[in-house]
């Protein structure tokens, strides 16, 4: 219901404009002016206008009504065309009936009463002869079959124009792919316009029809065109109002259209951000906006200076009553220049949590996770405590609190939860997952794991993925998630002191008898227990040996790094690699972020597998040459057959 109310309204709106379009000066002439038009079927031939006791109305009524008995008279004969002089004035017959008289307030410089009766004499009888012709019946049957004509030819545009928009939409559908804003309500006008064309044309044809035309246009001129308000003096009518108002949407189209030209064929190529494309967008949708308003303004005769009191009601207004609604519209031109917050930044905001859809002049839509659109002010984002997880890096780090009974191992629990972690996808290997020992709790040893994501929206489905998969893993490896407990004491007033200095009766051992140290050394259960931590460091070492040896191996297999000759200047450079291509391999292939692939390419530098070509920097992620060392004979070799004349025989024996 709502799609044809649209249209309904676009065609009404595209109906007037083009009627008034297709209208001549002359048919709103009557209302807009003193001069009244003389009109044979609907075509205005010229203006008369008033005298002392006629009115201008007054002679054309009975000029009409003359020429109406005229062509009603005269069937299939001639009609003659004449002037008279008479008594010092000068008429216009037709088949020697009265029409009109030329007066002084019909001359203009220059023209005498004769040349004006014999102009409009030659008007008349052209416009006269036509209409009988066009009251044949072999032309009444020659337009219809036109008509015909017309309407199959509108009806195959119109559906043409249809299957094409629909095709549209369904090929947006299914693609994904959005199309220009213009092209869905451009095929929508022209079918509007199909049809609107189709009828005035054959309006044209038939003289009934164009002066039911012209009838309803005198009627709309008459009670459209009256002064509705005044300006400076100057009156404006409802048809000025809907001029202003269909060029005010023909430039809030033409604006659109321009803005996600520029946006899309030259913002999103030259600015990589996304913000700034939409402030720069939004900025020069408003600048084409107020220029184009100023324009229509000037267009119309409406001086702007006119307006100063209009603009401090304006100014009072939004100190008052509209201060909300200003505030709300500075914050978010406020959010577009700082860019603290973005469209796609996935924030919290209170309890609200989402996605920032899309930033507008006096609201921010954010789509929960429940994809459910929530409106927020503007004024809120700046004024409230905003988390954004994706400002400036995506990446973040989740904490997993939790606790295991006292009877655990903690190297299991350390094992248990690296597996975990290492296990599932959406985790990055690089910052690597640890397991942060918080201390002793009531019932438990409490511990919080901490991974990194790449993806924030994902943080409430991984946490339940991982608690899911740290207790399946608790289970394997019998560890014990515990229950809050409390210890009960009982005090009692009669008691035997010496009970409690003797030993225990099933031979338990106490302090006094265990034999260990208690001088404050560590005891030697606890260094073993060091000593096996200590161990298993070392083989953790051993074991990020082996994986970086590995990425060795990957890095300079066919599906690594690119290693070619590289011209940097004047110099040319072999077998070498680009750090900021290696950065984006290792962030890919290794699930890491491009901070840490770049603490992984430097361990690597540390660990002596490669180097900077002429060793004056650290890995970095920069447009610079690394080499690894295994390249380097090669590379000697290729630099002394480019320097030197001695022949590659003798450099390689």
């Amino acid at each position: 219901m709502g799609r044809w109310l649209i249209r309904v309204m676009v065609a009404m709106v595209l109906g007037m404009a083009l009627a008034l379009a297709t209208v001549s000066p002359g048919q709103l002439q009557t209302a807009m002016s003193d001069d009244a038009n003389v009109v044979i079927d609907g075509r205005v031939l010229f203006a008369l206008g008033s005298i002392d006791d006629f009115s201008a109305e007054a002679r054309t009524e009975f000029a009409n009504q003359a020429l109406w008995q005229v062509l009603e008279n005269a069937e299939s004969r001639s009609i003659r065309v004449r002037t008279r002089q008479q008594e010092g004035l000068v008429t216009v017959r037709a088949n020697g009936r009265h029409l009109l008289t030329v007066t002084s307030s019909d001359l203009i410089a220059g023209v005498t009463a004769q040349e004006r009766a014999d102009l409009w004499a030659s008007r008349l009888q052209a416009a006269l002869d036509r209409a009988q012709q066009e009251r044949q019946p072999a032309y009444r049957r020659r337009m219809a079959w036109l008509s015909l004509g017309v309407v199959a030819i509108a009806l195959a545009g119109w559906a043409l124009l249809y299957n094409g928009r629909r095709w549209l939409w369904r090929r947006q559908t299914r693609t994904g792919k959005t199309l220009p804003l213009w092209i869905l309500p451009s095929l929508l006008v022209a079918q509007v316009l199909v049809w609107v064309a189709a009828g005035v044309y054959v309006c044209e044809l038939f003289p009934l029809a164009r002066s039911t035309r012209y009838q309803v246009f005198q009627f709309l001129g008459r009670t459209f065109t009256g002064p509705l308000f005044d300006i400076d003096g100057q009156g404006y009518s409802l048809v000025d109002v809907f001029r202003f108002l269909l060029l005010a949407l023909v430039l809030w189209l033409g604006v659109r259209v321009i803005t996600s030209a520029v946006k899309s064929r030259f913002l999103q190529a030259a600015i990589p951000d996304r913000g700034v494309q939409d402030a720069i967008a939004t900025l020069m949708q408003v600048g084409l906006t107020g220029i184009g308003i100023f324009l229509i303004l000037q267009v119309l005769g409406i001086d702007l200076s006119a307006l100063a009191i209009l603009a401090s009601v304006v100014g009072v207004g939004l100190g008052f009553g509209l201060q909300n609604i200003a505030n709300n519209i500075v914050s978010g031109w406020v959010m577009l220049f700082e860019r603290s917050i973005q469209v796609g930044d996935f924030i919290n905001l209170g309890d609200l949590a989402g996605t920032v859809e899309s930033i507008g002049a006096r609201s921010t839509e954010i789509r929960t996770l429940d994809r459910v659109a929530i409106i927020v002010p503007n004024a809120e984002l700046l004024e409230n405590k905003v988390i954004n997880w994706s400002h400036g890096h995506p990446v973040s780090q989740l904490h997993l609190p939790l606790g295991v009974a006292y009877s655990s191992d903690i190297r299991q629990v350390h094992t248990a939860v690296m597996e975990v972690a290492g296990a599932h996808p959406s985790v990055l290997r690089y910052p690597q997952p640890r397991l942060r020992f918080l201390g002793f709790g009531d019932s438990s040893l409490d511990f919080d794991a901490l991974v990194w994501i790449r993806d924030p929206r994902l943080q409430f489905d991984l946490k339940s993925d991982l608690y899911y998969m740290l207790e399946a893993n608790f289970r394997r490896h019998n560890i014990e998630i515990p229950f809050p407990q409390r210890d009960l004491n009982i005090r009692s007033s009669q008691f035997e002191p010496t009970v409690w200095a003797q030993p225990l009766e099933d031979g338990t051992p106490t302090l006094e008898n265990t034999g260990k140290n208690t001088s404050g050394l560590m005891p030697n259960d606890l260094l073993a227990d060091v000593r096996d931590y200590s161990s298993l460091l070392t083989s953790h070492q051993r074991l990020q040996d082996v994986v970086l040896e590995r990425l060795v191996k990957q890095m300079r297999s066919d599906d690594g790094v690119t290693i070619q000759d590289r011209r940097f200047r004047l110099s040319v450079y072999s077998s070498c690699f680009v750090g900021s291509e290696a950065v984006t391999w290792l962030a890919k292939t290794q699930n890491a972020t491009r901070e840490a692939a770049v603490r992984i390419g430097q361990s690597l530098v540390e660990k002596g597998v490669f180097h900077h070509v002429t060793d004056e920097h650290p890995f970095k992620d920069e447009y610079l040459f690394y080499r690894f060392y295994d390249d380097e004979i090669l590379a000697w070799r290729i630099t002394m057959r480019q320097d030197s004349a001695v022949s590659p025989v003798q450099l390689d024996n």
